[in-house]
């Protein structure tokens, strides 16, 4: 059981993701964000009922631009457009500016999970459904060589040359809804595969013209096969890769569609005692269609990576498990780069 039932905390986060990974100044993002996954995540647990309490925090202050570099500064002669949270910024004039902006997040889900006793195709069946809530502040600030006008959303402001001008949102609710109808593993004695498909249901706090948005405004359905490799009986240790595909519909009040994403995750577990266990996770995350529709303003498709380090305490054994991970981003492209950190809890009935 303890080898498997870190895959709810990952599948916990999924419901987090409206916040994490829809903010850009160019391109679009869907749900499924992997950084804070840990290594054993994927495997369906024995047959029961579990309640996932899961924290997690995102804060973040680096847009990159497409060709991977840090966008900090705009030239613009006449008017400038970008995004951030898929909110359009408008800069006017002819100027030099010097932009900064950070974004945090802080989401908390309570995921409820049901390993049944039925068998499909061979394989041990389960599902579950994934509510959350929480917070995001994103904050816009610039500052010309000449004066100009910001418009970030709804809210335009004048700025004089030399003049800082800052812009904030924020937004308190409910985040998306993960629904997954569709577990299966099949078990060996030295292996695990599972399978599933999963569908995010738009009913988080969302406004297209708010600067913070909970929510992301749009469907996305998943389909993710994961496999595991123990090289021991005892499965002290375990390998992890998982290929994930999603594909989503369009945004709600918008013409415009997020393109899909192919995800793939990789990992090393290692239990150094019956109460502890570490590893070291990674990813590539890669769009593999263009946005869609007369909104889209990105030509390029966004890319990111990341690697991670986490640590599982169990503070009851086979009851009661306590989690905490820290990924970093990197390689990003078109998007987004910064940090998650998750604080997360497990009980088993």
């Amino acid at each position: 059981m303890r080898r498997s039932i870190m895959f709810f905390l990952c599948l916990a986060l999924l419901i987090l993701n409206p916040v994490f990974i829809d903010s850009a100044f160019a391109g679009e993002q869907g749900h499924y964000a992997p950084a804070p996954m840990a290594v054993r995540d994927y495997v369906m647990p024995s047959k029961g009922f579990y309640l996932i309490g899961y924290d997690t925090y995102y804060h973040a202050d680096k847009m990159k631009n497409s060709s991977g570099n840090t966008l900090d500064s705009v030239n613009v002669s006449g008017s400038w457009r970008g995004d951030v949270k898929s909110v359009p910024i408008t800069i006017t004039g002819t100027l030099n500016a010097n932009l900064d902006f950070n974004i945090h997040s802080a989401m908390q889900s309570l995921a409820l999970a049901w390993a049944t006793d039925k068998k499909i195709l061979g394989a041990d069946y389960g599902f579950m459904i994934i509510p959350s809530w929480g917070y995001t502040s994103v904050n816009v600030a610039v500052q010309g060589t000449a004066s100009g006008t910001i418009k970030v959303g709804s809210h335009s402001r004048d700025f004089s040359k030399g003049e800082e001008v800052k812009i904030k949102g924020e937004q308190w609710g409910l985040g998306d809804l993960i629904v997954q109808p569709l577990w299966l593993d099949w078990r060996g004695k030295k292996y695990d595969l599972a399978f599933s498909y999963a569908v995010t249901l738009p009913t988080g706090a969302y406004d297209k013209d708010k600067v913070a948005n909970v929510g992301m405004g749009f469907f996305s359905q998943r389909l993710q096969a994961a496999t595991y490799f123990y090289p021991f009986e005892n499965k002290t240790t375990a390998f992890m890769f998982t290929p994930t595909y999603e594909w989503n519909s369009k945004k709600i009040d918008t013409d415009i569609q997020p393109g899909q994403t192919m995800t793939i995750e990789y990992g090393v577990s290692q239990y150094l005692h019956p109460r502890v266990e570490i590893g070291l996770s990674g990813y590539n995350q890669w769009q593999i269609t263009d946005d869609s529709g007369s909104a889209a303003t990105s030509k390029t498709k966004n890319t990111i990576s990341g690697v991670g380090a986490q640590i599982v305490y169990w503070a009851v054994k086979d009851r009661c498990s306590l989690t905490a991970k820290v990924s970093k981003e990197y390689a990003g492209k078109d998007r987004l780069e910064g940090i998650f950190e998750s604080l997360n809890f497990v009980l088993i009935f």
